[in-house]
């Protein structure tokens, strides 16, 4: 099992895109009770996607020649949009650490140099030249707590949402952590279907799963706690709904391959759709991002 603890790092700008990510592959889902007899399809012309208008900022390649053809498309990717200054400070022997590692510092640079204000905005790399700029609700990171479940607290619970307390005026570290996750993901997933992976088996596609429960709580504590920026900040909802449907996608794609293969994965899913200690977080996924939506995207 691997983690990490988000870099300080402190270069060059870019643009912004509005629109929308159309290709990201839905989860199978695994419904609750109270939703087994809802049709998916039912309202799907009808219900907004819940993604769409993310502001995107255009992060191009930095370092565009560098790479290897066995690190596979998504760990050059990531590579590549690395600052040079920064040298082998993130590198790991290990692929998916790389990616995971690398993402941190990315994302500290755009934080620190390309952020519409000096403060209060956290960044995030999606790959693909693309970056999202999100403000930070006024909040701490350590009223997340409360709104995960018991059933819901993950191996990296302790360490990313009780732990890190230097980080508590920075809710959205959560969120660093999360893309870092998922990136990482991409990496390890994308290797397996390119004939590239050479590691052993590692909970890569877990990190993803585990901390979109935790983004979900990150939103509902910006409900409670910063209930004008909750409503108004379209970008913060927008952008969470479209990492949790990418970080869902990486996970159901994972989840099928030996390498990342687990039970313990697998039932930690089943908890989310189904435990009634969890039934909250459901409705408020629900309600937030819509019923069809999150059918699809969650299982329930």
């Amino acid at each position: 099992m691997w983690r990490c603890a988000l870099g300080l790092v402190m270069v060059v700008g870019c643009s912004w895109q509005h629109g929308i990510d159309p290709a990201v592959d839905a989860a199978p889902t695994t419904p609750d009770d109270a939703t087994e007899n809802r049709d998916p399809d039912a309202a799907v012309a009808t219900e907004p996607d819940p993604t769409a208008g993310i502001e995107w900022f255009t992060w191009p390649a930095q370092q565009p020649s560098i790479g290897a053809a066995a690190w596979g498309t998504q760990l050059t990717d990531i590579a590549r949009h690395l600052p040079s200054q920064y040298g082998d400070t993130y590198w790991d022997s290990d692929p998916i650490t790389a990616g995971h590692e690398t993402t941190h510092g990315i994302q500290a640079h755009l934080r620190n140099y390309e952020t519409p204000a000096s403060i209060g905005w956290n960044a995030f790399y999606v790959l693909d030249n693309k970056a999202a700029f999100v403000a930070e609700p006024a909040m701490r990171k350590s009223d997340i707590a409360p709104f995960i479940p018991l059933p819901l607290h993950g191996d990296r619970y302790a360490t990313y949402i009780t732990g890190q307390t230097g980080w508590d005026d920075t809710p959205l570290y959560v969120f660093d952590e999360w893309t870092a996750y998922i990136n990482g993901a991409e990496v390890g997933v994308g290797q397996v279907a390119a004939g590239l992976y050479t590691g052993a088996w590692t909970d890569a596609v877990m990190g993803p799963l585990e901390f979109s429960v935790y983004a979900i709580a990150t939103a509902m504590a910006a409900q409670a706690k910063d209930p004008t920026y909750f409503a108004t900040n379209l970008q913060f909802r927008r952008f969470t709904a479209w990492n949790i449907q990418r970080a869902m996608a990486r996970f159901a794609q994972g989840r099928a391959m030996s390498q990342f293969t687990w039970a313990t994965q697998d039932a930690y899913a089943t908890t989310l759709r189904t435990d009634p200690a969890a039934a909250t977080l459901r409705a408020f996924a629900r309600t937030t991002w819509g019923p069809m939506w999150t059918m699809r995207t969650l299982g329930f």
